[in-house]
């Protein structure tokens, strides 16, 4: 189990191919504040977080997902986290609405549930 990046050497990953750049995404970490960037060798490259979530159960390397999208398989044991000292930047998320118009109940019923899943200060829900 990796202890800090440098431990990350030898290590696989899983190898997600944007689909803005088409290059494979490099793993991303917060380090004193900056960012850190790290390449591994992988044995697949995918385009869906589907598949690539199914392919770190079946162990073919590290992922990088939110972790929202993990914590079934953390409460299960299906994946483990590794290294939660250093995590990937937040990713900004945004509502959007018309100002002038009376905000409808099923706009904020959908608000607060995307809240009380990514928390309202991006700090209470942990992505």
């Amino acid at each position: 189990m990796p202890a800090t990046l440098d431990d990350l050497e030898g290590h696989l990953m899983v190898g997600f191919r944007s689909s803005r750049t088409g290059e494979v995404m490099p793993l991303e970490f917060t380090v004193g504040g900056g960012l850190r960037y790290v390449s591994l060798p992988n044995r697949v490259t995918v385009n869906g977080s589907d598949t690539m979530a199914e392919l770190a159960r079946l162990g073919f390397g590290l992922v990088q997902a939110p972790h929202y999208r993990s914590a079934g398989d953390f409460a299960r044991g299906t994946l483990v986290e590794v290294l939660p000292g250093y995590p990937p930047s937040p990713t900004p998320l945004s509502a959007l609405y018309p100002q002038n118009r009376q905000l409808a109940p099923r706009v904020r019923v959908f608000i607060d549930w995307v809240t009380g899943i990514f928390g309202e200060d991006g700090t209470s829900g942990r992505v």
